[in-house]
């Protein structure tokens, strides 16, 4: 999830070349801008509540916080959403931006969290568990067995990105990783 210049869209990239018709950064954007470009296929960038209405029911969701300011901006879909029934296991926020981690876990302490980090080292251990954390999600080239042990000895799942073949998710199952995200989920 992403901020606009008045609005929060879901798209990964902080510019918008890579996956949209568009040019230029998403944050200085206006929101009706994004809606005409084409993410691909004639899809439009979505909103987060179209997400969240698309997968309720359907499979949990992990929102992650990109860029500043994204929590405050959020926090009322979220609240909305939490208190209108939405299972609290099928909804995660996750960010690399750990003081937006803080701000949700003041204002909705019963949300699931996962603190995003290259590596799992102690300051990423030490925010989990001040945040009470669900989920430590660390790059690829840094999941291994100390790795699974430090999140699993936090009390965390731990999550892998980017994993795009099936003798690596393999791998990482085998050595304990709970899930990987991944650009091709049908091949793995």
């Amino acid at each position: 999830v992403q901020a606009c210049a008045d609005g929060l869209v879901v798209i990964h990239d902080d510019t918008l070349e890579r996956t949209t018709d568009g040019h230029g950064p998403v944050a200085t954007q206006p929101l009706a801008a994004l809606r005409q470009l084409d993410a691909g296929g004639g899809e439009r960038i979505p909103l987060p509540q179209e997400v969240l209405d698309l997968c309720r029911g359907r499979c949990a969701v992990n929102l992650e916080l990109k860029g500043p300011d994204v929590a405050p901006r959020l926090l009322p879909l979220l609240a909305r959403t939490l208190a209108g029934g939405w299972p609290g296991e099928a909804l995660l926020c996750s960010s690399f931006d750990w003081p937006q981690l803080q701000a949700l876990r003041v204002a909705l302490p019963g949300l699931a969290l996962g603190v995003l980090c290259q590596r799992v080292d102690t300051a990423a251990v030490a925010m989990a568990q001040t945040l009470g954390a669900r989920v430590i999600a660390c790059a690829l080239a840094h999941a291994d067995a100390d790795a699974v042990a430090a999140a699993h000895g936090a009390g965390c799942a731990l999550w892998v990105y980017t994993v795009n073949e099936a003798a690596v998710a393999s791998r990482l199952a085998a050595l304990g990783v709970d899930a990987v995200f991944s650009d091709c989920p049908q091949a793995v």
